[in-house]
């Protein structure tokens, strides 16, 4: 008899890989859809002949759409292999509803900030008032739904009982026929595998670890797209844009997505990496944030990226000095809790590690 006909039923498993597939098709048609759509933007003009969309923004497109397309087949791959019981998939499912809740969860009141404040910044910012209400009530909606499914996730496939319905025969214990749910079959060593359960990395860095690699990827990308060079950063007070910045980019996505499987492999050596690269960065957002020149040249910066947009000749007006101040205190605080994470579990991830080894 077939291995997946013996193990149990279990119809929330089954409808998590269906939702996992539905959501992956979706975000196939949506990944094809916009693919397709950036062959006819080159073509598009506006009313005072400019290009529709400018080179730099259509590149960015393409690329980070493409990406996305890669993200959504892997997840339909994934749901069919949560349905067919593989233990990849049930680890994955874990990583991506924790990144998916992790992510609505943050985005949720930052994108309420940032609507608070987008009607002073608009011409008609009176009449725009139950506009934005509605835009804040479906973007509440919009993260609402992936909240929901990544703390599900989460919740499911962490359960014992379901991570056993995921073992496979060699790992499960096997029992004679017409035996209870406690009965010791005999066993020989040949079908038995050693297992620790402190060989196993804590679930916080197991999330981490897939968030690192997801925006190790997301860094390459930056780099190698043509509008990377007009984005600067401080580096402790020093001004780098240009090639230098895609440079540091590139090298950046290289260390968070190696960092990022190392952990997953629990190597300890990819933890302290990670843990000295946030210390680095968070004191360098301390010293930018001093800095009296940084929100300055960042808003002037991204402005003059944005002049090149026929949608924004002048300038984005959404790019305020109180945004981009808020938006660095936000991710210092981001940094500070990444840390405080990697130092709570870094004893029970060093355990860890030197279980795997025995």
């Amino acid at each position: 008899m077939d291995t997946l006909a013996k193990r149990e039923s279990l119809p929330s498993v089954t409808a998590a890989g269906v939702v996992a597939i539905i959501f992956s098709a979706f975000g196939v048609l949506l990944g094809l859809l916009v693919e397709v759509s950036m062959f006819v933007a080159p073509r598009l003009r506006t009313s005072e002949g400019a290009p529709g969309m400018p080179p730099g923004t259509l590149a960015a497109v393409e690329v980070f759409w493409l990406f996305g397309l890669a993200v959504a087949v892997f997840g339909f791959s994934t749901g069919i292999g949560v349905l067919r019981r593989r233990n990849w998939a049930r680890i994955t499912m874990i990583v991506w509803g924790g990144i998916m809740a992790v992510l609505s969860a943050i985005s949720i009141p930052v994108i309420l900030i940032v609507f608070n404040s987008l009607p002073t910044a608009l011409p008609n910012g009176a009449e725009a008032g139950p506009f934005m209400g509605f835009l804040k009530v479906f973007m509440v909606f919009f993260y609402g739904i992936p909240l929901g499914i990544g703390i599900w996730w989460l919740v499911l496939f962490t359960r014992p009982r379901v991570a056993a319905a995921f073992a496979s025969p060699v790992d499960s214990p096997t029992y004679p026929p017409g035996a209870g749910a406690y009965a010791l079959a005999p066993q020989t060593p040949a079908t038995l595998k050693p297992f620790s359960p402190k060989a196993a990395c804590p679930l916080p860095l197991m999330i981490l670890a897939g968030f690192l690699i997801f925006s190790g990827v997301c860094t390459l990308l930056v780099g190698v797209i043509p509008i990377t060079g007009s984005v600067p950063f401080f580096l402790f007070g020093y001004f780098v844009t240009g090639f230098t910045a895609k440079l540091f980019l590139g090298l950046l996505g290289a260390v968070f997505g190696i960092a990022g499987v190392g952990i997953l492999k629990l190597k300890p050596a990819a933890l302290h990496t990670i843990l000295i690269v946030q210390c680095v960065f968070f004191l360098n957002g301390i010293l930018s944030a001093l800095n009296p020149r940084f929100l300055a040249a960042m808003q002037e910066a991204m402005q003059h990226a944005d002049a090149e947009n026929p949608s924004f000749p002048g300038g984005n007006p959404f790019l305020t000095g109180s945004l981009f101040h808020m938006l660095l205190i936000f991710g210092l605080c981001v940094g500070a809790a990444i840390i405080g994470l990697l130092l709570f579990y870094r004893s029970r991830f060093l355990e860890a590690a030197s279980a795997a080894k025995e």
